[in-house]
């Protein structure tokens, strides 16, 4: 399971930096884990070189080693070694899914994927039972060729239903046609409280500084707690740890001491440093004075593209695809991921939907510190126990 989480938050890492390539100053939102399990469940059904492309993007294959020969016969057979791997992978998911979602009256979490397939490409009679079995979910079929706007507006009923009501139009107009194939869909939905609750009467109109020029301003919240923080050395940079209600999971803020700094952190973050930095040898408590600002936020994603530049283009080629695990049928291929995710912090807590080096921290005892949020900054939130990246965010556009 642990291997599963790394694998999650690596993933994280370099989709959020494939994203952020084409949203320059704007703001980003998203769920590694739903993304990471939603294709899981079509890795279950892949073969052949398509599923070794998504075991590389998926971060499944981690042979470091290979990267620098990328070609290389020793790469190809560990890739088709950890194809091998998938059902294994899925049991992994299986378990880190009941954690995650185990039930706690202080929490709603709820997860929840389907993969809609043309009902001329039957499903597999095993795929359909690991479905079952892996992810609590059973593939769709249906008739894109026939009713494809019809179907369009099935999946986002189930999607707004699975969500409360958070994740409205999931897909949009035309997202599907009758050349559609397979659509795969992925619904979280997230609400906590907070451990220590801000008071309302202390938030108040603040600037928030989106760069050296130019402010907008927020409603920031403020408290006076102690409070765990961590530093950043190189890129210089403050972290905190808001936990919620229970301590099974927690905001992380990751606040860069310069305005226009947040640019040098996102490049130099990487899963070990990540690690490094949030871990618990590294967390300091403290008496802290903390100004986080109330936001809301909402994403869309068609991931296509972004997936496919990736590494997995294959999955998405009517003639390159291999989903001999899931259908008899030929020419199955996925045409779509399609990703939404809400998000809005304030003074009770977190709701939530979605669908190395040299540069290490130190430990320092001070007896108070100030933690401005009041310009751009990295947010996640993630389950401690099996240390897993929910949902990751940067907010620089109030």
């Amino acid at each position: 399971m642990d291997s599963l989480a790394k694998s999650v938050n690596q993933f994280a890492l370099e989709l959020s930096k494939k994203l952020a390539e084409s949203a320059e100053g704007k703001n980003i939102f998203f769920s590694p884990w739903g993304i990471s399990t939603s294709l899981a469940m079509v890795y279950l059904g892949t073969k052949g070189t398509t599923a070794a492309q998504m075991s590389q993007v998926l971060q499944f294959s981690r042979d470091q080693d290979s990267k620098s020969c990328p070609d290389s016969f020793e790469k190809k057979r560990k890739m088709e070694f950890d194809v091998g791997k998938a059902e294994e992978i899925c049991s992994n998911f299986q378990t880190l899914i009941s954690e995650i979602n185990n039930p706690s009256n202080a929490c709603i979490l709820k997860t929840a994927n389907r993969i809609y397939g043309e009902k001329t490409y039957p499903f597999h009679n095993k795929y359909l039972q690991d479905m079952k079995t892996y992810f609590g979910s059973e593939p769709q079929s249906v008739n894109f060729m026939e009713a494809s706007d019809q179907i369009r507006k099935e999946i986002n009923s189930w999607v707004e239903s699975q969500t409360e009501g958070k994740i409205l139009n999931l897909l949009p107009d035309n997202a599907v046609d009758s050349a559609t194939r397979m659509v795969l869909v992925n619904a979280l939905y997230f609400k906590r409280i907070w451990e220590h609750q801000f008071l309302v009467q202390n938030t108040t109109e603040k600037p928030f500084r989106i760069n050296k020029t130019t402010s907008k301003p927020v409603q920031m919240m403020s408290m006076k707690e102690k409070l765990q923080v961590f530093y950043i050395e190189k890129p210089q940079a403050i972290g905190l740890q808001l936990f919620y209600e229970n301590r099974d999971l927690s905001l992380l803020v990751l606040l860069p001491e310069d305005i226009s700094g947040l640019d040098q952190l996102e490049k130099a973050i990487t899963y070990e440093k990540l690690s490094e930095w949030t871990s618990a040898d590294m967390m300091e408590v403290c008496d802290v004075q903390l100004h986080l600002p109330k936001f809301k936020l909402e994403e869309t994603y068609d991931l296509k593209s972004t997936l496919s530049s990736m590494g997995m283009s294959d999955a998405f080629s009517q003639s390159k695809a291999d989903f001999s695990g899931m259908s008899m049928e030929r020419n199955l291929f996925l045409s779509n991921v399609f990703h939404k995710s809400f998000v809005e912090i304030n003074e009770q807590g977190t709701e939530a939907a979605a669908g190395t080096g040299s540069e290490v921290s130190f430990r320092i005892k001070l007896p108070s510190v100030e933690f401005n949020a009041d310009h751009p900054f990295l947010f996640f939130i993630r389950h401690n126990k099996t240390n897993s990246i929910l949902f990751y965010g940067r907010f620089c556009s109030p």
